[in-house]
């Protein structure tokens, strides 16, 4: 009785080549892409310029409304960006192989979002040019930054998440700069030459590789915690009712590895299909991240309950009055679309 051949698995030469072939010239519709992102972005720096001009209240920035719209795509954009973390880090740490085939995608989105995230207490500070102004250095006007203000707490949570992704993605790259390099002819072999840092693969280079990277993710295993709990305090240390609770920091925290994995499947399932790398990401690493994400659905489900309970409990009026205004009021569509879309639709 005939039996099947089991399937070829790819060689080192295999996946080079396959990866490799991603970074070929792109096709017009790319160019067409582009041309929509750089629309999108001309607007919004048309925005900006506008807002500079006709002042904060153009963003909707009035008294006693201090933060707008900006602190929500900030602690948007601040959760897309752990995913990338936990996934290179965290997972790295406990040996979860299955890792290997999409910890490179998430890490460059982890970059990429906390640049994002960092552009919008810039552009909340309203003067943008004087935003050094928050940095700690010393002056010829004796001042000092209030480190009180949720807004510095901001800035040092974005500028160490930001160094220590950079390194880590950086220090990552290095084998697979070094195989783009090989493949590479002209000025491309030699700029990935320097790049590259002289790595050649060898057994010594790579007992120091492995080393760095375990401190590395050792280093930025803190951070997935620490950052978005301290995003958490712009609402927590508030006297607001509906913000004043210390359940907001693993509130927080749980709900943007959750928000984080989810951007991660946006990004892969069509990186898959359009660069036919079915051999590399498979049904496998899309049902980990699944997992992953329904564990991370539940708590967050938790959380809500708690958040609701808490209120009811209290018998504070306000705390009351919040969670009833929400819930039956003009935001009510957006209130339980959240809890539909975060609490039932990942069962």
């Amino acid at each position: 009785m005939s039996q099947e051949a089991a399937p070829r698995q790819p060689t080192y030469a295999d996946v080079n080549r396959d990866v490799i072939r991603t970074l070929e010239p792109p096709s017009p519709a790319y160019f067409g892409w582009m041309a929509v992102v750089a629309l999108i972005l001309t607007a919004g720096i048309l925005a900006w310029t506008w807002q500079i001009y006709a002042g904060m209240g153009a963003a909707g920035k009035r008294t006693p409304q201090m933060w707008a719209m900006y602190i929500t795509t900030f602690v948007f954009w601040i959760g897309i960006g752990h995913a990338g973390t936990l996934i290179s880090a965290i997972l790295y740490l406990f040996r979860a192989r299955w890792r290997t085939s999409i910890y490179r995608g998430a890490e460059a989105m982890t970059v990429f979002a906390v640049l994002t995230a960092g552009l919008f207490p810039l552009i909340h500070a309203g003067r943008m040019w004087f935003a050094y102004w928050l940095l700690p250095y010393p002056n010829q006007r004796y001042l000092w930054p209030n480190f009180r203000s949720p807004l510095v707490w901001d800035v040092f949570a974005i500028s160490t998440y930001l160094t220590i992704s950079v390194v880590f993605f950086c220090v990552g790259l290095l084998p697979d700069i070094a195989a783009i390099r090989d493949a590479s002819t002209g000025w491309r072999k030699k700029i990935y030459g320097v790049l590259s840092l002289g790595w050649e693969g060898t057994d010594r280079q790579w007992r120091h590789y492995r080393r760095a990277y375990g401190l590395f993710a050792a280093l930025a295993t803190p951070l997935v915690l620490s950052v978005h709990s301290v995003v958490s305090w712009d609402f927590a240390m508030a006297l607001v009712p509906g913000w004043h609770s210390t359940l907001f920091a693993p509130f927080f925290v749980d709900g943007a590895i959750f928000s984080g994995f989810a951007m991660v499947l946006v990004l892969i399932i069509p990186m898959r299909y359009f660069w036919n790398l079915y051999a590399y990401i498979t049904d496998k690493h899309l049902d980990a991240m699944g997992k992953l994400i329904l564990v991370t659905s539940l708590v967050l489900s938790y959380f809500y309950i708690c958040e609701a309970f808490t209120a009811w409990y209290s018998g504070d009026h306000f705390e009351r009055a919040s969670l009833f205004w929400k819930a039956t009021k003009s935001y009510a569509w957006a209130f339980w679309l959240q809890y539909f879309c975060n609490s039932l639709v990942p069962l």
